[in-house]
């Protein structure tokens, strides 16, 4: 192994070298620069390797031929090679990516360059106090002349602040310094460790002076507005650099100081961090400026680091794994963004949206998003994993709400970036001019996420390999973005195909639920995708986030561990907010669907965390929770009903689904909703299944669901969006699943399933019909439409029978349903609940009347008289649903009756009996082939009597009406349709007002204020700054003591 002191001397030789060559070639200069950081980097890394293979172990390296504290000692443990690793490789990175930029400042800039990783590298080795402190001061003053490489008014300023801010800190550190030695006689910080002098008032003073200069140096909020002024106005690289490779150092710094504190100040340190997490995220959501909001986001992160290190007790031997991946996470994302932001040269987020332009920046910025977010599959998704379910076994709930709240307002302006990314108008900005050294970095530092994610995750013993193939057939998806849609469709479809074919005979024979949902996700994408090879060109970012979505979707089925069921989750949501903000104006409804979902996934989280601390991290553990079991049950459903758009957690939903392209609608209402469905009956079987069938949470959600279903329901037959109807209708339906599950008897449980299946048909079959209608007369507006079954016979037949199905007309399954909710409803004896979800049902069917009226009867509009039938693609996958439906509603017994014997198990009592296609109850029985054979034999007697007598009769056209002097003003008014049930609306439109609506805008609107208001501290102006310090000591000082 070469020597850590070989690290010091190669950039400190080199940097003393170029001085004497002042007329060196540029280019020469930065070569033999670019080899002193690689050789840096490669005794670094080999000493890192060493580690992790056990070929070596903690060595001292003493300079001058003594022992401290008569020399200065340099340490080379597991972490110091880590994080000298980590530091060298970005100033190697970093200096590819500056390579322009520093030949252009010239020699000097190399030398500042080569001096700061060196000064870097020192404060991370050395384990002598003054020796830090030296070299953190030559650090700070390179940092400085980094920053002033751009030599802008605003640059200069905040380098100045910059300086300014460094030396009052400085100043602390070193009176603290001084103090120490005078109390413990030594500067070699294993002797401070164990002289013990916090025992007395002024070493506690000294140890506090040191401990606030380092909390300090990682830009604490709300001390920290001259840091975000030099993110803001620095080059990106140097921003970079600041944030990746300074904040790095001083964050171990802390790690390895925090031996000499007293334990007792740990408390103190994590709320410190804490407080940083929370506030500076905050403060980021009111942010426009894309390098300043990384700047909150970077003081963000070291709070978090921060609030770790001070709970380090809590988190025993998990401790340094969640700090390694949480930090390596901020790194690799941190690095990366600013990085793109020297790419993208646009100071305001709302101008990124010119990344689309080049997809491979898209996709760079979407991994470093997610990486910086704690997103799956990357490495701080499972440091915050970890995170949780430590904070949970040591019963810091606290913590745990405070670091949700935190991530989740990190969330809130990253995914608002991320949808001026995608979504946003790029007309009329600057063409972008990649240069190649600029585009290395950041490729580097996404594949190093991906790998450490799949690395980090083998080191929990948690991961299956499974659970990444699925991901890598994704990538090389992904890598073929270049070839027709209709060749990744097919690749697509084959994918799904394969994992159908491995996944549904063994879940068959071992497990009737997840056979039913892997089945209605995976042969339920296939139709759907099916629809996509109407498509043409490439359709780029499609396919990978389809099969990222179903990769989920079928992963929380696979689950057997709570960190394999979360991991598949979080997957789903990332895979579905890229389907859903690809609509023409879903930019909106995208970032609502994320923030809900997000918000749903950290209720998940912390329940798991409860269930680990408990049980252990088995899924199937669920029903041992014993403590806190109301909260655990309580957070799960609340997660879950983020999936399933129950009221309250519904407003993402109907611009989501209505705005989406045409196949994806069906993706989402039909197959991902079920998801929620999926989660809350894993609770209610933890929950005991039938013997929770009083428990107040059961009770709560069944009035959820009735009262879902009723405004759900109602608010579809007020619209005019023909997919905004059926998006209500989905709210509504889903309050019926809801409600049927939280009766908690097996007819209520059949009467779900019947229902999950169900509606995935119908729906399905409504929103391909409809989305294909809408790309044909290019317009949602039913008033528009109207006589279509003239030119789309076959739509009509397709939406006629899935309404019969939604709106539970026999013969079709709907009718089904309904009669197995009579018969539970009265078993339950909820009356109340079971008059609003037939009250609802009535309602229904008055949507379900209009949308057939409106778009397929009337009369035929002009512009109409030549549009086409619905395309082939969406009419194959609309008849095999069909036609399942068909078989389904005749032979319901063939499912319904496998489900009744797995339901037995769990609800004994008053069980339903079945002979061949009959099911009886204490109430009466049904048989659905006898009811489909009546209603069949009725419809063709009737339909022949109908035509023989209507024989002769004259059809009406259009222009047969009058309008009895009267002249129509506007399209709306010539539609009958148009505004149908006002009469309704009057009367009972008041419980669809957007009441809920407005009160998430209103919480939105405080918390933007309140950002607002706070931010208001960071003047600009330095010595403001300067007494931020001085005062953020003085109150923490009297904190403690």
């Amino acid at each position: 192994m070469v020597g850590p002191i070989y690290i010091i001397a190669i950039a400190l030789g080199l940097a003393f070298l170029l001085g004497f060559f002042k007329k060196l070639n540029a280019n020469i200069a930065q070569t033999f620069m670019m080899a002193g950081v690689g050789a840096m980097s490669f005794i670094s890394v080999q000493w890192l390797f060493g580690h992790l293979a056990g070929m070596v172990t903690e060595t001292v390296t003493y300079t001058a031929g003594f022992k401290p504290p008569f020399s200065i000692s340099l340490q080379m443990g597991a972490m110091e090679a880590g994080v000298t690793s980590m530091i060298n490789i970005f100033g190697f990175l970093g200096g590819v990516y500056l390579w322009r930029k520093l030949k252009e400042m010239g020699l000097n800039a190399i030398i500042i360059y080569m001096v700061t990783l060196m000064g870097l590298n020192v404060i991370v080795l050395t384990r002598d106090l003054f020796n830090l402190f030296v070299f953190l001061e030559v650090s700070t003053i390179g940092i400085v002349g980094l920053i002033l490489l751009e030599r802008g008014v605003n640059t200069i300023s905040s380098g100045f602040k910059y300086l300014v801010a460094g030396g009052v800190i400085s100043s602390f550190m070193l009176i603290g310094t001084i103090m120490i030695y005078k109390y413990a006689g030594s500067l070699y910080i294993n002797d401070i460790i164990t002289s013990n002098i916090a025992a007395t008032k002024g070493g506690m003073v000294a140890l506090f002076l040191l401990l606030i200069a380092v909390i300090l140096e990682l830009k604490p909020f709300p001390a920290n507005g001259w840091a975000l002024d030099v993110y803001e106005s620095a080059n990106s690289g140097i921003s970079a650099f600041l944030s990746a490779g300074f904040a790095t150092a001083m964050l171990f710094v802390l790690y390895k100081l925090m031996p000499m504190f007293p334990i007792e100040w740990q408390a103190m340190v994590a709320v410190v961090g804490g407080i940083t997490f929370i506030g500076a995220n905050l403060l980021g959501i009111r942010q426009k400026n894309a390098q300043r909001l990384l700047g909150y986001s970077s003081a963000g992160q070291m709070g978090l680091l921060t609030a770790v290190i001070g709970l380090s007790s809590y988190l025993n031997e998990q401790f340094i794994f969640i700090l390694v991946t949480i930090l390596l996470g901020h790194y690799l994302a941190k690095a990366g963004l600013f990085w793109l932001a020297g790419i993208v040269k646009e100071k305001e987020i709302n101008s990124w949206s010119l990344l689309r332009r080049e997809p491979l920046l898209v996709v760079l910025f979407g991994v470093f998003i997610l990486t910086l977010l704690g997103m799956p599959p990357f490495p701080s998704f499972f440091g915050k994993w970890e995170l949780i379910m430590k904070l949970a076994a040591g019963g810091q709930t606290t913590w745990i709400l405070a670091i949700l709240i935190g991530s989740f307002l990190e969330a809130v302006y990253l995914f608002k970036w991320f949808g001026y990314v995608l979504k946003g108008e790029n007309e009329g900005l600057p063409v972008l001019q990649i240069k190649p050294e600029k585009i290395i970095s950041p490729v580097v530092f996404a594949t190093v996420s991906v790998m450490a994610g799949y690395y980090a995750g083998s080191l929990l013993g948690e991961t299956n390999f499974a659970f990444y193939i699925p991901l890598m057939f994704i990538a090389a998806i992904g890598l073929l973005e270049f070839l027709p849609a209709f060749v990744k469709n097919t690749f697509a479809i084959a994918g799904m195909g394969y994992l159908a074919y491995t996944t549904l005979p063994g879940l068959f024979e071992t497990d009737l639920l997840r056979f039913i949902f892997m089945g209605i996700f995976i042969l339920g994408g296939i139709l759907t995708l099916f629809a996509g090879y109407y498509y043409k060109g490439k359709r780029q970012g499609f396919y990978p986030s389809a099969l990222i979505m179903f990769a989920g979707l079928a992963g929380i089925i696979q689950a057997e561990t709570l960190l394999q069921f979360f991991f598949s989750w979080e997957l789903m949501t990332i895979g579905s907010y890229f389907l859903i903000i690809r609509g023409k104006r879903s930019m909106t409804h995208g970032f609502s669907y994320m923030l809900f979902s997000l918000a749903g996934a950290y209720a998940i989280l912390a329940a798991f965390g409860m269930v680990d601390a408990q049980v252990g991290n088995m899924l199937s553990a669920l029903g041992g929770v014993t403590s806190h079991a109301t909260l655990i049950f309580a957070l799960l459903a609340i997660g879950f009903m983020t999936k399933t758009a129950t009221l309250g957690l519904h407003i993402w939903l109907p611009g989501a689904h209505a705005e989406a392209e045409s196949d994806v609608s069906p993706m989402v209402s039909a197959i991902l909703l079920k998801a929620g469905v999926f989660g809350l009956l894993l609770t209610f079987f933890g929950m005991g299944a039938e013997s929770a069938g009083n428990s107040s949470i059961l009770y709560v959600l069944g009035w959820l669901g009735a009262i879902t279903a009723l405004v759900g329901n109602l608010a579809a037959s007020f619209q005019e969006d023909a997919k905004r109807l059926l998006a209500y209708s989905s709210i509504g339906q889903l309050g019926y699943i809801l409600f049927a599950y939280a009766m908690a008897t097996q007819l209520g449980w059949i009467g779900g399933f019947l229902y999950v299946i169900n509606h995935f048909a119908f729906k399905a079959i409504l929103f391909l019909t409809i989305g294909a209608v809408v790309l044909r007369v290019k317009t949602h507006n039913m008033y528009e439409m109207g006589g279509l079954i003239k030119r789309m016979p076959l739509a009509f037949i397709a939406a006629l029978i899935g309404i019969i199905a939604l709106s539970g007309v026999p013969p079709l399954s709907g009718f089904a349903g309904k009669w197995f909710f009579y018969n539970a409803v009265i078993l339950k004896g909820w009356y109340f609940q079971g008059a609003v979800v037939f009250f609802a049902g009535v309602i229904a069917f008055l949507y379900s009347y209009r949308i057939l009226q409106t778009v397929f009867l009337g009369q035929l509009k002009d512009e109409h008289r030549h549009v086409k039938e619905i395309p082939l693609t969406f009419l194959i996958p609309i008849y095999i649903l069909v036609i399942g439906i068909m078989i389904f509603s005749m032979y319901t017994h063939w499912v319904l009756e496998p489900i009744t014997q797995y339901l037995t198990a769990y609800f004994p009592s008053d069980p339903v009996h079945w002979d061949g296609a009959a099911a009886t109850t204490s109430l009466g029985y049904w048989n659905g082939t006898w009811v489909m054979y009546i209603i069949g034999i009725m419809f063709v007697l009737i339909l022949g009597w109908l035509l023989w007598l209507n024989a002769k009769a004259t059809k009406v056209k259009q222009f047969n009406m009058v309008f009895s002097g009267e002249r129509p003003f506007t399209p709306e008014t010539t539609h009958m349709a148009h505004n149908m049930y006002a009469g309704y609306n009057k009367a009972l439109g008041f419980i669809t007002a957007p009441g809920i609506t407005t009160f998430w805008n209103k919480v939105a609107e405080f918390v933007t204020d309140a950002a607002g208001f706070i931010r208001r501290i960071y003047t600009g102006n330095g010595q403001t700054y300067a007494f931020h310090i001085v005062a953020y000591i003085v109150i923490i000082y009297f904190m403690i003591f």
